[in-house]
């Protein structure tokens, strides 16, 4: 991912003072979990505890026995993989681009474009940094005020979009298609029963 020399967070202005977001810190994954819609949410039962208002969980410590939860940062990272995993295009036999054929559930775990789905998260978190979704405009969100719920469409809409921008940007669509011309039988799960079958 490109990163601008000596930037190693995500950077708030505010009145009087800066503040500076590691990416590797739990509090990074916020911009992501406040665009989810409540349907994905509620997959961990905890996410609810966090106020739709941000101003709090962004300022003080008073939630970070949810943020700093290894099953936040899940339910994020897995949110987002299943999601942009149904944008990703790839040739049928006539060489038509389309959707990833049958049921995300019969792909194993380790096949490369699930995988890949996994690496596209950073980039879809640094496209909501420069499309207005970022921690700026959280932190301008006034005490009180709460952020509303996307839509599954909004959401999904969102994420299709965002999807295709990295993919373009980065050339990945070459990636994929020799990923999905060179899948094995490894590459399929036999059973039902696989990591992503929880989700």
């Amino acid at each position: 991912m490109d990163r601008q020399k000596g930037l190693t967070g995500f950077i708030v202005v505010l009145s009087g003072e800066i503040i500076e977001i590691p990416q590797d810190s739990d509090k990074s994954w916020l911009t992501l979990f406040y665009s989810l819609p409540r349907e994905l949410a509620e997959k961990w039962r905890s996410a609810y505890e966090l106020p739709r208002c941000p101003y709090e969980v962004l300022r003080t410590d008073k939630y970070d026995h949810i943020v700093c939860d290894d099953m936040f940062k899940l339910l994020v990272w897995d949110c987002y993989a299943w999601s942009a995993w149904q944008f990703f295009q790839v040739k049928d036999s006539k060489g038509n681009y389309r959707d990833i054929p049958g049921s995300w559930t019969q792909y194993a775990g380790y096949f490369p474009l699930w995988r890949l789905s996994y690496s596209i998260i950073p980039y879809i978190r640094m496209k909501f940094e420069q499309n207005g979704l970022g921690f700026q405009e959280l932190y301008n969100i006034p005490q009180g005020v709460e952020v509303p719920w996307l839509t599954y469409q909004q959401f999904s809409n969102l994420i299709g979009n965002v999807t295709d921008m990295v993919i373009a940007e980065q050339n990945w669509q070459p990636m994929i298609d020799a990923i999905w011309e060179n899948r094995t039988v490894e590459d399929y799960e036999a059973t039902s029963r696989t990591v992503k079958t929880d989700f």
